[in-house]
């Protein structure tokens, strides 16, 4: 299966500081300057709806009206909100972020269905000389994936005192932002319907559903569940899957023991080991996980398999007074996209049950 690079983690925000340090002076002032001047920012976005806008602000045109589309957030706030909201998130900033220019898009992928010979990669063939004096011609075939430009709207609430004051409000609209987008992407990477969202993995044709044991409780997972849910992830994936499971879920993981062999879990902290491990993987915990007991309250992905495609430097934002209330309500306005990039499971070069970068076990 195609092996996409994970990217690079970097230091992505001014004043984020790495794990386990503390933010030094350069840094925190560094931070500071930027709230405020994306409060400043905020505070020209909120003064354009009491009188003509800044010359300063860009309109974004509305698909309905061109001249109600808000103002366009330039590129070093667009960019630094974007990252934010990926930083805030689990599972999305794990897998393949690509920026497009347009919200419509079609990328060329691998129609990798097989892999065995003659079929991997789309068609890509290969053989050592002394095997066959000749070979058929082979020819890769390439699909077009197709992503939508979906629109993810979030809505921030502050005060008229929180609007006065320029370097609380850049923090407050960046952090409450960064946390409300990234659990948005996380929930449409994971189960997105792709009806005016993303597909999510355990909406994805490639999906594979683990049957629950004879006899197995409800709500509980076993062993046997484990045990067949890494048998049908491809041997290439496995060196970058994760497991994602609901909060209520990971009781039942602490509860696989190694009375008769090596144990499955070993919880966060074993050996050093920063997250809990599964079968040597790490444990994710998403509360946007389905509750236990239903399809995918355990999943086994290799995140790599999954595209983003993000609507780059289009992000909007607009301003709604709440006169009753005396506050107002920023509204950003961001275009982003993805599904897995496989439409079926694929069949092994070698044994007979297919296998796919996204499995889920299914209701009990």
């Amino acid at each position: 299966m195609p092996q996409p690079s994970p990217q690079p983690k970097s230091e992505r925000i001014a004043g984020v500081p790495a794990e386990g340090q503390s933010l030094g002076a350069d840094v925190r002032r560094a931070r500071f300057g930027a709230q405020r001047a994306f409060g400043e920012f905020l505070q020209l976005v909120a003064n354009a709806n009491d009188g003509p806008p800044d010359a300063r602000l860009l309109r974004a045109a509305s698909e309905v009206d061109p001249t109600s589309g808000g103002f366009l957030v330039g590129p070093r706030w667009s960019d630094q909100l974007r990252e934010s909201a990926y930083d805030a998130s689990v599972l999305a900033q794990m897998v393949d972020i690509e920026e497009a220019e347009r919200p419509d898009v079609k990328l060329p992928a691998v129609d990798e269905t097989s892999r065995a010979d003659g079929a991997r990669w789309g068609g890509f063939v290969s053989y050592w000389a002394a095997e066959s004096a000749s070979v058929a011609g082979s020819w890769p075939r390439v699909k077009l994936l197709e992503f939508s430009g979906h629109k993810i709207i979030i809505l921030v609430r502050c005060s008229r005192e929180l609007l006065s004051d320029v370097s609380l409000l850049g923090g407050f609209i960046s952090r409450g932002f960064a946390a409300e987008a990234g659990f948005k992407l996380d929930q449409a990477v994971l189960s997105g319907t792709g009806a005016g969202t993303p597909q999510g993995m355990l909406k994805s044709d490639c999906l594979i559903t683990i049957a629950k044991e004879g006899g197995q409780a409800a709500a509980s997972i076993v062993s046997e569940n484990v045990k067949k849910m890494w048998s049908r992830l491809p041997a290439p994936c496995r060196r970058r899957a994760v497991w994602l499971c609901n909060e209520d879920a990971e009781g039942e993981l602490e509860n696989l023991g190694g009375a008769s062999g090596p144990a499955l879990y070993m919880p966060a902290g074993t050996g050093g080991n920063p997250y809990p491990l599964l079968k040597g993987r790490p444990v994710h915990v998403l509360e946007q996980s389905p509750p236990l007991g239903q399809v995918g309250d355990i999943a086994l992905v290799d995140p790599t398999q999954y595209q983003i495609i993000d609507g780059g430097q289009r992000t909007a934002l607009s301003l709604h007074s709440r006169f009753d209330n005396d506050e107002v309500v920023f509204k950003f306005t961001w275009r982003v996209d993805g599904k897995g990039i496989y439409s079926s499971p694929i069949t092994p070069y070698s044994g007979s049950s297919t296998r796919s970068p996204f499995v889920a076990l299914t209701a009990r």
